[in-house]
């Protein structure tokens, strides 16, 4: 016999028994139906879980019920333990949904307190997700850090499309210049110490002047110059970031979000995309079921994906961010390759902006900048850890005066300006090639990025393979891409690859790579 919760139907029987003998048979006639429908029940769950209903599934559940012998220690560490070999073996691939807590522990024969434990350590390790009214997903590997320490085997001759750097525009004679007008200078010897106040406002006039020809003109006080812009994401995480704390991030998010976010133990909440960026139905739906007041977005030439968002996609964000009292971080590294100003330009007293030099002209100089545009706000935004003004002690004292001068300098002589027309230039000419070589859609009007996005599919150039399969083919054949799955913030919806055309030294390279990625995906 099978109890229901509460022993409901045992207390009914026992009122029959005092009745009469008929109302007596009665409920046991009723009993061994209920106990029939229990063994339907489970009978139809397993049929599903095998597949063999011969009915498409949306979203196909694992029939996962590990052996947990092998493990020592409490069951539920066991279960987290079995769950990661199996999440490295290949058994529990990215974007499987898990059985319900109660389905496993029912398999299991454990309570149910222990597969909950278990369920919360391993969403803890980001091993798994769940999403409300959905399911419990097993989430990719995080393999953003392996972007900036690839493993050639040796092999010299692999041609890197994952990293995205600018092409090479510097001579070695323009770099001679450059320091030599920087050790022309008097008072040399300041380079060696901690930044000074004068270079501090050097360096935020110097950032006024860049954001100049896009239109933006923010106050000098709110700037902060430093080491690179993703020591400004970890500037701006730092100050409201809590264990656990929920930010809402693209569904395809840039690597250095997911590396922060591991280390400062935030949970990414995913929201779905189109190729103008995230939707803001779902950023409505994602906000109010997580209960997330942060949201991190790239409004222009997101990485992976490329996406922009046009005048009307801005506007819907911008009133949504004012409806959920959002308080928004925009990364605006690549937003150089155009002439569009940042979304927080719009976005009224609650947006945190980061940006920097790496993407538009060397990586090496990492000159980087966080601007809070919150003008007296913070007290509606998520709790903050520090005040506002004591940003300087996580940006401007930790980078190097000799390249925060440098990059001054590029600013101040308009140098920058005539390196990133090159560099605009160079990037669509690369995306063209790519795109001709590999059989894909003209660029047209949009702008050009250093990095392109090819989504999986029937109409692919790796048609029949996913983005990891297409990857791992591409390194067989010496070329470094980059699959969705190193970019995904929660279970895997979009797949696809990313690569970087002004990663290689020349643009006969990129030619050699798209050969070998033909040959390799054919």
């Amino acid at each position: 016999m099978v109890d229901l919760p509460g022993g409901f139907l045992p207390a009914w029987r026992s009122n029959a028994l005092a009745k009469s003998m008929t109302k007596d048979i009665v409920w046991d006639n009723l009993y061994i139906v209920w106990d029939a429908m229990i063994i339907v029940c489970h009978t139809i769950k397993a049929t599903i879980w095998k597949g063999e209903t011969g009915v498409p599934m949306k979203d196909k559940q694992a029939k996962w019920c590990p052996e947990l012998g092998d493990f020592a220690g409490p069951k539920y560490r066991a279960i987290v333990a079995a769950m990661q070999r199996d999440i490295q073996s290949g058994a529990l691939p990215p974007g499987t949904r898990l059985p319900t807590q109660r389905d496993l522990a029912w398999s299991l024969q454990v309570n149910l307190s222990t597969v909950t434990e278990a369920f919360r350590e391993a969403t803890r390790l980001r091993l798994i997700t769940g999403e409300v009214g959905r399911g419990t997903y097993v989430l990719p590997g995080n393999d953003a850090v392996q972007l900036y320490a690839i493993d050639k085997g040796g092999n010299h001759d692999t041609i890197d499309l994952s990293t995205i750097v600018p092409a090479r525009a510097f001579s070695s004679e323009d770099l001679r210049q450059s320091f030599a007008t920087l050790l022309a200078r008097d008072n040399l010897s300041d380079i060696m110490d901690y930044p000074t106040p004068d270079l501090m406002q050097r360096c935020r006039s110097a950032i006024g002047q860049f954001y100049q020809p896009r239109g933006f003109h923010p106050r000098q006080s709110d700037m902060f110059p430093c080491a690179g812009a993703q020591a400004a994401l970890f500037a701006a995480l730092q100050w409201i970031a809590k264990p656990d704390l929920p930010v809402l991030v693209e569904e395809l998010t840039f690597p250095g979000m997911k590396i922060a976010a591991r280390q400062m133990g935030l949970r990414l909440v995913p929201v779905a995309m189109d190729e103008k960026g995230i939707l803001p139905a779902d950023l409505d739906r994602a906000a109010r079921a997580s209960g997330a007041r942060t949201l991190v977005i790239s409004p222009i030439l997101q990485n992976p994906t490329g996406a922009t968002m046009d005048a009307d996609r801005r506007a819907a964000i911008v009133a949504l961010a004012e409806k959920l009292d959002l308080l928004v971080i925009e990364e605006d590294v690549y937003g150089g390759f155009t002439k569009e100003p940042p979304l927080s330009l719009q976005l009224a007293g609650r947006s945190i902006l980061v940006g920097g030099l790496s993407k538009l002209v060397a990586p090496g100089p990492r000159f980087g900048f966080v601007i809070p545009m919150l003008e007296g706000n913070e007290a509606r935004l998520p709790e903050q850890n520090f005040a506002i003004d004591e940003l300087v002690h996580v940006t401007s004292w930790m980078a190097a005066p000799i390249m925060l001068e440098l990059c001054c300098h590029w600013i101040e002589s308009g140098e920058i300006n005539r390196h990133m027309e090159w560099q605009r230039q160079e990037a669509r000419t690369r995306q063209s090639l790519v795109r001709r070589k590999l059989g894909l859609p003209p660029l047209g009007r949009k702008p050009a990025a250093p990095h392109l996005w090819i989504g999986a599919g029937k109409d692919s150039p790796f048609a029949g393979l996913s983005g990891d399969q297409a990857a791992a083919k591409a390194r067989a054949a010496g070329v470094e891409i980059v699959p969705a799955s190193t970019f995904c913030a929660g279970r895997m919806l979009s797949d696809g690859i990313r690569l970087c055309a002004t990663s290689p030294r020349d643009r006969a390279d990129v030619t050699e790579a798209c050969k070998r990625l033909r040959k390799a995906w054919s």
